[in-house]
Formats: C-alpha cells, sequence, structure tokens
C-alpha cells in the first residue's frame, strides 16, 4: 500500500453533549501499513467515558473499521495520550489514492449493568458460576463472550434478559489473565457491555495432578514388581571330595 495518507479528520459528538467536552487530535502518522492516531479525550467529568469509533471515506462513513485496536470501542474512559491503530492495509488491501478519516463519538451508557463480577476475580474452568445483570429490554436477547484483552477466545451463547444465568469456562480455555466477558444485544451489536477483567485458573493445580501421577506410578510399579516370581539360580559350590 503505496498511501492511505491525506487524511482529513473529523470530530463528531452528539448534539447532546456540551463544549465542555472535546477530542484534541495530538498526532498522525504511518509505520508501516498501519494508521496510528493520538488523541486527547477531555472532560471536565473524569467519571464519564464514550464510545469511539473510526470512520473512512470509502464507504462514506457508514460502518466503522474493523482492523482496529487502542482506545477504540465502547467505554473509552476521559484522558489523555489515547491512540487508536488501523491496520489500513489488512482491512483496504493496495491502496493508492487518499482518503478521510472520521472519529465519532458519544456518551457511553451501558444498556445493562454487570454485578458481581470484580476486577481481579478468578474463575475455574470447567466449573459452574453465577452471572447477573441488571436492565436492559424484556425482549433483549443477549450474546455473551469471552475475551482476553481484545482477543475473541470462545462464544458462550445466548441469554434472554432474565437478569440471571449459568456460566461455565470450557476446559480448552488455556489459563491465563485479562479475560473479560464481552456482552452485546443480538439485534443491536452497538449495544455491548464489558465486564470487568478476571484470571482463569485450571479446576485442579497442574501440581497435583503431576504428583498424583508420579505416585500412583511409583505405587502401581511395586505391586506389580511384587507379583513378578523370582527365580533364584541354583549356585552349588563345588563337590566335596568323594562327591561325584
Amino acid at each position: 500500500m503505496k498511501r492511505v495518507v491525506q487524511l482529513l479528520i473529523l470530530w463528531l459528538l452528539t448534539p447532546l453533549l456540551l463544549k465542555s467536552q472535546e477530542v484534541q487530535i495530538t498526532n498522525i502518522q504511518m509505520k508501516g501499513p498501519d494508521v496510528i492516531l493520538t488523541y486527547n479525550l477531555i472532560d471536565e467529568r473524569i467519571d464519564r467515558s464514550y464510545s469511539i469509533h473510526l470512520y473512512n471515506s470509502i464507504d462514506n462513513f457508514i460502518q466503522p473499521v474493523k482492523k482496529v485496536s487502542g482506545d477504540v470501542g465502547v467505554d473509552i474512559p476521559v484522558g489523555a495520550n489515547k491512540t487508536i491503530v488501523w491496520k489500513a492495509k489488512d482491512e483496504l488491501g493496495d491502496f493508492n489514492a487518499g482518503l478521510k478519516l472520521e472519529i465519532k463519538g458519544q456518551l457511553y451508557v451501558p444498556f445493562i449493568e454487570l454485578d458481581g463480577i470484580e476486577k481481579g476475580m478468578v474463575f475455574k474452568r470447567g466449573k459452574f458460576a453465577d452471572f447477573r445483570w441488571t436492565g436492559g429490554r424484556g425482549d433483549n436477547i443477549l450474546t455473551v463472550d469471552l475475551y482476553q484483552g481484545d482477543k475473541l477466545v470462545r462464544g458462550l451463547g445466548e441469554l434472554p434478559n432474565t437478569g440471571n444465568a449459568i456460566l461455565k469456562i470450557p476446559n480448552s480455555v488455556p489459563p491465563g489473565k485479562d479475560y473479560r466477558y464481552k456482552v452485546s444485544d443480538e439485534r443491536n451489536r452497538d449495544e455491548v457491555v464489558y465486564s470487568p477483567s478476571f484470571e482463569v485458573r485450571r479446576k485442579f493445580p497442574l501440581l497435583i495432578k503431576v504428583g498424583s501421577g508420579i505416585t500412583l506410578g511409583v505405587f502401581s510399579y511395586y505391586v506389580i514388581k511384587s507379583l513378578i516370581p523370582v527365580n533364584e539360580p541354583d549356585i552349588s559350590g563345588p563337590p566335596f571330595p568323594g562327591e561325584q
């Protein structure tokens, strides 16, 4: 991709927001095939967060770009030195014309509130755990996905908006940290909520599994060995004088 620059950056807020909310684009650069934008998200209320999405002029700013990471998406907190990385070549292929980019933002209001999940909690694979929430409409069908960071690990299915369910993390999920649930409305994927990050551990510690295997192996070997008949060789000394 020879050229994806000649970028015009536009910032749009919903008409309901006041002038005390603004974004300051501080830098735009190309790094290999990627476009990197940095910005400051300013609000007099530091407890607010925003939904931030990046668009381009190819489709007349209709759909947000997909190959994007960083401070983009839902629940972006107020603050400085925000970064958006767009893998433009992965999304567009070889592209020789200039284009415009547009950042759209609006105040983030979660459509449901998750209950009972705190940052740093530990969930064990293969064990059922309560999953609770409040809010939403009665006809909401919730889609629940398991993420590690920004990577989708496993879809966990769909739930009716009853306010509670039982979830199980599959045994095939690798142990690790920075896991979180993503909950979205099946009919409106712009309505998204993420849980606080948590840790996934094995149902049983690996050390116990290995130790049990070694103990069993040694015991089995002892039993098997004890059942093997011992054929002692008949070792006779030299005949006494006169014995043939």
